[in-house]
């Protein structure tokens, strides 16, 4: 629905979609299931399938919940690398290069997600466990993931004050190396990459909560040895319900201009038109409707 706590549900998908297409690099195929929602976000999802940004889309009249929905959707994506995330994830520049470059320097990796996080995750358990016991990396433990990556994904996710702190307690954050390249040991499930032989050996998961089996997904990963991983630097935002400010939640200088030269449909497609508007009075008139449709949507 798009009312109270879900009111800028579409603004949010949009820029999700948006910054997906911006920073992503290479080019991919989308695969989205809309999880039985409104009239309204399903006309958007077939708007943008018309555009050519989504190349496969499922509509279901159910909500499926998480599990029910990766079962679909891990069971029909194509190709041998897949790369999930939830519809508010806003991505940055080379989050899916950096991702690669971890599950080919760590086959062991079950899965890359392009945040580090610490706190409420299996980094001091079992995923660190394993990872620790290996001879062929190096490890370093303590206080490593920066401060302000962990206050701004805590944040965002709305959670209550003094949530934090509770998440920090024993905090043992572990950085793993092999031949150069990085990766903290931790993950998540809002975005991550992954190989098509790990979906294989893990799906189809039985789940009776909407938001059941994920820890089932965890477990059986690490039963079968494959590690829990995250690039070193945060490239992927989880935005939560709400539209962010991305200078203000995101001021580190991943890319030179973090916040999108305009969050909107019109802007999106602009940005991916091929060649240049000669006609100047008309170059004129198009900034002057994204001006404007700028400003109805996002302020």
């Amino acid at each position: 629905m798009l009312e109270g706590y879900w009111k800028d549900g579409l603004k949010v998908l949009e820029l999700c979609v948006w910054s997906m297409r911006e920073s992503t690099g290479v080019p991919f195929d989308l695969m989205v299931l809309d999880n039985g929602s409104c009239a309204e976000a399903q006309s958007a999802l077939l708007d943008y399938q018309r555009k050519g940004w989504i190349q496969f889309l499922i509509l279901s009249r159910e909500n499926l919940g998480k599990v029910g929905a990766w079962n679909l959707l891990f069971a029909g994506a194509p190709g041998k690398v897949v790369a999930f995330c939830d519809s508010d994830v806003y991505f940055m520049k080379d989050w899916l290069a950096e991702s690669l470059h971890i599950l080919r320097a760590f086959p062991e990796a079950g899965i890359v997600t392009a945040q580090p996080i610490a706190g409420g995750d299996l980094a001091i358990t079992r995923n660190g466990t394993a990872i620790l016991k290996s001879n062929a990396v190096v490890a370093r433990q303590g206080l490593l993931i920066p401060e302000s990556y962990l206050r701004t994904h805590i944040e965002a996710l709305g959670a209550p004050s003094g949530e934090y702190e509770r998440r920090m307690q024993n905090r043992n954050d572990l950085l793993v190396e092999r031949d150069s390249v990085k990766a903290y040991a931790t993950a998540s499930h809002f975005q991550f990459v992954t190989r098509r032989q790990v979906l294989e050996k893990l799906f189809p998961v039985e789940a009776e909560l909407p938001l059941g089996g994920d820890l089932q997904f965890d477990n059986e990963m690490l039963d079968l040895g494959w590690w829990r991983l995250s690039t070193e630097k945060y490239l992927a935002h989880h935005m939560g319900n709400r539209l962010p400010n991305l200078k203000a939640e995101i001021p580190w200088p991943f890319e030179p201009n973090p916040e999108p030269r305009a969050l909107s449909i019109a802007t999106a497609t602009a940005s991916h038109a091929k060649g240049r508007i000669g006609n100047k009075h008309v170059r004129s008139l198009l900034k002057r409707i994204n001006s404007l449709t700028w400003r109805l949507l996002y302020e």
